[in-house]
């Protein structure tokens, strides 16, 4: 793809397929952007010529068109005539009836004004040149064209949002204070001076190499995106985890029976509490399985299960005196005793560490409506916390984040080797180099022309 931004490029910004056939939606959109924009639209609308010479804001405009054949249009005229349009160009947007032929008509207009035909992905790529946006936020957009779902659709909004330019944008800032100071040092090496002394190179090296690791491993392990938030239902055999799952799906995905083993493989439900989607995973009860039978291979996807959750939930009845020490290596683990409208004489004293712990009874319906407020506050505050992001990003980025990791790693042990301050500000270098490939503040035509050729006309 050229990057050519001297010519005023015009598309058809909305789509037109429907089904199998070619349909209008209820509206459409003519999307320009270039330096001729303003005579573009005074050649098409000479009643507007005066006002759109006089507007310095972005404004809207109501007017018609004279379209071959088909007369007078009308529609709306929405002009940026300065640097904050999408594409950081002068902009505009003719909105209308959606009808294809309309369309089809109105840039046939555009086109013999002046414009020529926007590439795929060119009007985003222009917003990237300009610096309207990363690299990070135009896969965003990609994200946001192909999304199939809602969580997919939010993935990508929030991602376009900043949510990963910005932690990326911030910690690029604090390396490139950390990499002045030194080359400042440097630069006075004569007469003695320090910038910045070594307990606090090594302070804001460590910062940095844990931020970067953070976000690579927040990175590889939501990038599914596809995936909702994963609350794993764990415990012995017969402790009601079926059970529950079922009573908090609403359904009946798991099946239940007081024959142990009877869940041999993991049971996912999906459900939407409060507007939010989480995943209720239904396990295998642990046991201590030494041989190759299926009770084994249950309990190896059980572990699976485990590692890969957001949150381990731990059945237990009341009855039951199991041990769960093979659970307590869950990274966030709660506790629920099960069953308890049945008689029993328990403590409810938990023998492995757990957040958070809960009285439950299927049953009688005791303390569920608790445990699902629970896990939906618990999902709000990781989707707060958390950075998810679209596939194409986190392939992209896993590489450059590692590389940048083992390089602020590099520049930490040669402080404390005293390398010297030369070979710390070169490991400082590039990682920055890393990092700013990420954002796509440093990337090869290769990589833009993989990213802007998947997009679509008109975006």
């Amino acid at each position: 793809m050229q990057f050519e931004t001297e010519s005023t490029i015009v598309a058809i910004a909305t789509g037109s397929t429907v089904g199998s056939g070619q349909h209008g939606a209820l509206r459409g959109a003519v999307r320009i952007s270039g330096l001729k924009t303003r005579h573009i639209l005074d050649s098409l609308f000479p009643d507007l010529s005066h006002t759109l010479g006089t507007t310095r804001y972005a404004k809207r405009f109501t007017t018609c068109i004279d379209l071959p054949e088909l007369g007078e249009i009308p529609l709306s005229v929405f002009y940026w005539p300065n640097h904050r349009s999408y594409t950081g160009e002068p902009a505009a947007e003719l909105h209308l009836l959606g009808a294809p032929v309309l369309l089809d008509q109105v840039q046939t207009r555009v086109l013999n004004s002046g414009a020529r035909l926007a590439k795929p992905g060119e009007f985003t790529l222009r917003a990237y040149l300009a610096g309207r946006m990363d690299l990070t936020q135009c896969e965003a957009v990609l994200g946001l064209i192909h999304a199939h779902s809602q969580r997919e659709f939010q993935v990508a909004l929030a991602q376009l949002a900043g949510g990963l330019a910005t932690p990326l944008k911030e910690l690029r800032h604090d390396l490139i204070n950390l990499l002045a100071d030194l080359e400042a040092g440097l630069d006075f090496v004569d007469e003695d001076i320090a910038f910045v002394q070594e307990d606090e190179i090594i302070e804001r090296l460590q910062r940095a190499e844990q931020r970067v690791s953070q976000l690579r491993e927040q990175i590889e392990k939501r990038q599914g995106q596809g995936v909702e938030f994963q609350v794993a239902i764990v415990g012995p055999a017969n402790a009601g985890k079926s059970s529950l799952v079922n009573a908090l799906s609403g359904s009946e995905a798991s099946i239940i029976s007081p024959i142990p083993g009877t869940t041999r493989d993991y049971v996912r439900s999906r459900v939407c509490w409060d507007d939010t989607t989480i995943d209720l995973i239904d396990t295998a009860g642990i046991e201590d399985v030494f041989d190759s039978s299926p009770r084994a291979i249950a309990q190896q996807k059980t572990s699976e299960v485990i590692d890969n959750a957001d949150l381990v939930i731990v059945c237990c009845s009341v009855q039951d005196t199991s041990n769960l020490k093979p659970i307590a290596m869950a990274p966030r683990l709660w506790g629920a005793w099960t069953k308890v409208d049945l008689p029993h004489e328990r403590n409810y004293h938990w023998s492995i560490p757990v957040e958070r712990s809960f009285l439950l009874s299927v049953h009688s319906k005791q303390g569920l409506d608790e445990l699902r407020k629970a896990i939906v506050d618990s999902v709000k505050q990781w989707q707060q916390q958390s950075i998810d992001v679209v596939p194409m990003t986190g392939a992209r980025c896993k590489s450059a984040l590692s590389q940048a990791a083992d390089s602020l790693a590099h520049a930490r042990q040669a402080t404390l080797d005293s390398a010297g301050d030369e070979i710390v500000a070169s490991e400082l270098r590039l990682a920055l180099e890393q990092i700013a490939e990420v954002a796509g503040t440093v990337a090869n035509n290769d990589i833009l022309d993989a990213l802007f050729s998947r997009f679509c006309i008109g975006k």
